[in-house]
């Protein structure tokens, strides 16, 4: 009786002890990092050259062909807007001695204004007036725009959208078609109707650096 007593308890501390498992943790910290991505990439039209050749031109002005339009593409994980300025106040003759130096008589510069504008959506995935505007909010984003040396915006994200600006380059892709002294642009300008030949600039190569500035939605 002692012998079957003995064997049953031992069989119960040792089922009892086979029960037990060893338990131990190990703590492992996880963490996210996420860093902003805002990064704007002129494809095409980095140098713009418009050359006035003809009677005809300087009448009527140079409109808009794939030799005058700039493509660029945007990458940005957050909603963005894109600025559009001119460095100087006009295009500045590169005679620095002649009737058309900058900064000498009349003809000191030519007008920023005789060059314009329109910003056109080419990717796939936004809509405009949705997701984004162009040329500002209640905007007819094809009406022509003239430059000029304080920044005008461009391209505008609309975060309360579904999708807002947010994408990658085949998303977020835009063209600036340029013109030069055309009838729009003449009827845009104050005052209206002047012309290239109306302006009576001397002849010589006027220029400045234009700015397309891309930053964080306000």
């Amino acid at each position: 009786m002692k012998k079957i007593f003995s064997l049953i308890a031992l069989s119960s501390i040792g089922i009892i002890s086979f029960g037990q498992a060893v338990v131990d943790n190990a703590t492992i910290p996880v963490s996210i990092t996420l860093n902003t991505i805002l990064r704007l990439n002129v494809t095409a039209g980095g140098n713009i050259d418009f050359a006035v050749n003809t009677l005809n031109q300087y009448e009527y002005g140079i409109a808009n062909t794939p030799n005058h339009t700039t493509e660029f593409t945007i990458a940005s994980s957050i909603d963005y807007d894109v600025e559009l300025y001119a460095e100087d106040a006009t295009f500045i003759g590169s005679d620095i001695t002649g009737t058309g130096a900058s900064g000498v008589g009349a003809n000191a510069g030519f007008p920023l204004d005789m060059v314009g504008y329109v910003v056109d959506y080419t990717g796939v995935g936004h809509t405009v007036g949705t997701d984004i505007n162009l040329a500002g909010a209640g905007v007819d984003p094809s009406a022509i725009q003239l430059l000029t040396n304080a920044p005008f915006e461009i391209i505008e994200s609309l975060p309360s959208a579904t999708t807002g600006g947010a994408g990658d380059i085949n998303v977020n892709k835009f063209q600036i078609q340029w013109e030069l002294g055309t009838a729009v642009v003449s009827a845009a300008r104050v005052p209206a109707g002047q012309t290239l030949l109306s302006l009576g600039l001397p002849a010589d190569r006027y220029s400045t650096n234009v700015f397309v500035s891309l930053k964080a939605h306000d």
